[in-house]
């Protein structure tokens, strides 16, 4: 485990790590969009696949099946770029392969599994089951998201290092609660896992942190958990998505009965998503700028500065952004705009703080078949930060 950064935050041209990134990940997301609407714009599900339910379910997911990792290929080009040349470290090429292929596995075996239950509950009970079955399989994956970050990326669950364990005491956390992982990619933050904070994950790297610093961080996760700003996320990650399944079978007019429904389904369900990355930051940003406020009354200035400026020089190393860059393309602020606000409303956290809205989101948008979540700039090739992606 290293705490070394790039010899240089700047590459060729004068172009910033955090901005090539940004750059690449435009073009993921603008690709993934492409990809979603041209099938929906020519109407080309119902021209490669059947849009009746009298195929069988073993055919039909057959062919969905084949489409899904066609997808995973579609985007190996943004992957190798994001995991392999855009990084701090970079692995040996078998090393990075490895590690991409179990995560396009696990990927393509969750969508389909929903794509499996989706089709059945709507041959069983038409669109109002298929819908029902989606909520629970966005709940299922909140509630087992640290056990999937580890699936997909082999994330060894340690033993608590001593400097965690204090912090987290000082912090008013049950030492019950925390689960330490191994994860080589320093971006990796770890998060709370399930509907309610049930455990909170925590890289093993965080035992580098100076322990006033350490403390002040633990203790912003534990006032996520325990203000409902946690809980608020991902319930508002789960009516996001859900009412975009119901808006996209309305405007497509297909059931996810047949394979051309999934499809479709899951073509439509992308560009919802991406509505989700346009409009859901900006309150995402918000519940930060709550929570570093509520800490800061508590442990002071100095210990949140220090915790926010190592952290993201682990993460984008971008001190300042411009508002407009901010504004659509980062649910979590900058670390000049929050060490800014520091001392700000020191009131708490309030009722309508939802933690993290916009990256539960997106990783719940896996049971909607879409590959949005993987592709935008802060994980794209990156498969430890697929299910916890990086945050504050």
């Amino acid at each position: 485990m290293t705490t070394s950064l790039s010899p240089s935050n700047t590459l060729r041209h004068g172009v910033t790590y955090a901005r090539a990134r940004l750059y690449l990940g435009i073009s993921g997301v603008g690709s993934v969009v492409l990809l979603a609407a041209s099938p929906l714009y020519l109407l080309l599900p119902s021209w490669w696949l059947s849009l009746s339910s009298d195929q069988s379910v073993p055919a039909a997911l057959f062919r969905v099946g084949l489409i899904f990792a066609f997808v995973q290929l579609e985007f190996l080009t943004f992957d190798l770029i994001g995991g392999a040349w855009l990084v701090r470290r970079r692995d040996r090429a078998s090393t990075f392969l490895a590690r991409w292929l179990r995560g396009v596995t696990v990927q393509w075996v969750v969508w389909m599994l929903s794509a499996a239950a989706l089709m059945l509950a709507a041959r069983a009970g038409g669109s109002a089951a298929a819908l029902a079955v989606f909520v629970v399989v966005q709940v299922l994956l909140a509630a087992g998201r640290g056990r999937m970050s580890r699936v997909i990326a082999k994330l060894p669950v340690v033993p608590t290092p001593a400097r965690i364990a204090s912090a987290a005491t000082q912090a008013g956390l049950e030492l019950s609660r925390l689960q330490v992982v191994d994860c080589a990619d320093e971006s990796f933050v770890g998060g709370w896992s399930g509907l309610t904070a049930r455990t909170l994950v925590v890289p093993a790297r965080w035992a580098l942190l100076p322990e006033p610093a350490l403390a002040a961080m633990l203790l912003r996760r534990r006032l996520a958990a325990t203000s409902g700003a946690h809980t608020r996320g991902v319930i508002g990650a789960i009516g996001w998505n859900t009412l975009g399944f119901v808006v996209s079978l309305a405007l497509t007019g297909v059931s996810p009965a047949s394979a051309g429904g999934v499809i479709a389904l899951a073509a439509a369900m992308t560009l919802w998503a991406f509505l989700g990355v346009l409009l859901l930051p900006t309150p995402s940003r918000a519940a930060v700028f709550a929570l570093d406020a509520a800490a800061t009354a508590s442990v002071g200035v100095a210990p949140m500065r220090s915790g926010i400026e190592l952290l993201d020089k682990w993460q984008d190393d971008e001190p300042v952004r411009s508002a407009g860059v901010e504004t659509v393309f980062h649910p979590v602020a900058g670390r000049s705009a929050r060490i800014g606000r520091l001392a700000g409303d020191a009131n708490g956290v309030k009722p309508w703080h939802a933690h993290h809205l916009a990256r539960h989101a997106l990783w719940l948008s896996w049971g909607a078949l879409t590959p949005l979540s993987r592709v935008v700039h802060c994980d794209v090739g990156r498969p430890a930060l697929w299910a916890m992606l990086p945050g504050d």
